[in-house]
């Protein structure tokens, strides 16, 4: 994480044009925001066509997956402003820190998030109102959304250190990659195995885990 002429460009740019550089830094963010937000958007597009209590089991999830992206994009916020700072101050070593202190920290929400989502997530959307069949539907859903949690959650800690780094392109286009992916899936696992509300949640499961193979 050395300042390299490309970070040097960027610095340069926000000096003579803080607007354009605040722009730079901001759409691929908001875009990757928006990208990321998809995946829950594409299952529901699919899932829709099973009805209505497969859209409501999907939808009982929605909080808690909006809590995890906030959570993620929060903590990964200080991580890309603590890490442009040092490299803005050519303070390799601390920049270095910031992003094993990073990895460390995605470690310990995957841990806890991932363990208690597995513990209790059934309970959790009992809480929120899920009853029944679509109880069972909701939690076959969040289940494997769990599975697949360390890896969305490592790839959002990567992604905020790319973009501590002056980075912004190539995070916004590996997620946008998996959001393809999960939407070619989807209809596969969905429809043609068979797998239903299960099949949505096992299609984002792969796709977040072939995206933080790339990163």
């Amino acid at each position: 994480m050395r300042p390299d002429g490309k970070n040097v460009s960027r610095l340069n740019t926000f000096i003579d044009n803080p607007e354009k550089g605040l722009w730079t830094l901001a759409i691929p963010i908001m875009a990757g925001m928006g990208i990321h937000t998809l995946y829950t958007i594409v299952d529901m597009l699919f899932i829709g066509r099973l009805g209505g209590d497969s859209i409501a089991a999907v939808a009982y999830n929605m909080p808690l997956f909006f809590f995890v992206m906030g959570l993620t994009f929060g903590l990964g916020s200080g991580v890309t402003a603590s890490i442009a700072r040092f490299i803005g101050a050519d303070d390799k070593v601390n920049a270095d820190n910031s992003a094993e202190h990073a990895i460390a920290m995605a470690a310990v929400i995957s841990i806890i998030l991932t363990g208690s989502g597995l513990l209790y997530g059934e309970s959790i959307l009992s809480f929120l109102g899920a009853k029944e069949s679509i109880l069972a539907s909701s939690w076959s859903y969040l289940r494997f959304i769990c599975y697949g949690l360390p890896c969305m959650i490592f790839s959002g800690f990567f992604r905020s250190i790319l973009s501590g780094e002056g980075d912004m392109k190539l995070p916004m286009i590996i997620t946008a990659v998996g959001t393809v992916l999960n939407i070619i899936l989807d209809p596969i696992f969905i429809f043609v195995l068979n797998f239903g509300v299960k099949g949505a949640a096992m299609a984002t499961m792969i796709s977040q885990v072939v995206v933080f193979l790339i990163f």
